[in-house]
């Protein structure tokens, strides 16, 4: 178990690489979920969800990137909800 002092971050430089760029999609508003997968203490992949205009076409979401999963609710012939769930794995 680590202590708290271990766990306070007093100057940015403290962070490794990969812990900065999940601070960054932390921050960063387009994103409604973060999941951070850790394996041996060290963060492996980052899963995050993000909402996208109904209005964006599915071609161009598709083209965004390589490996993703969509989620599409439609209601009375309209897309009411569409998220985008991407996976980046860190090394």
């Amino acid at each position: 178990m680590t202590s708290d002092k271990q766990l306070i971050v007093n100057n940015p430089s403290d962070l490794n690489e990969n812990e900065t760029k999940a601070l960054r999609m932390i921050r960063d508003s387009k994103y409604h979920t973060i999941t951070i997968v850790k394996r041996e203490g060290k963060i492996e992949m980052l899963e995050s969800i993000e909402r996208i205009s109904e209005r964006t076409r599915i071609v161009d979401i598709l083209k965004d990137h390589n490996y993703q999963n969509i989620e599409l609710k439609q209601a009375n012939g309209k897309i009411v909800c569409l998220n985008r769930t991407v996976k980046t794995k860190l090394i």
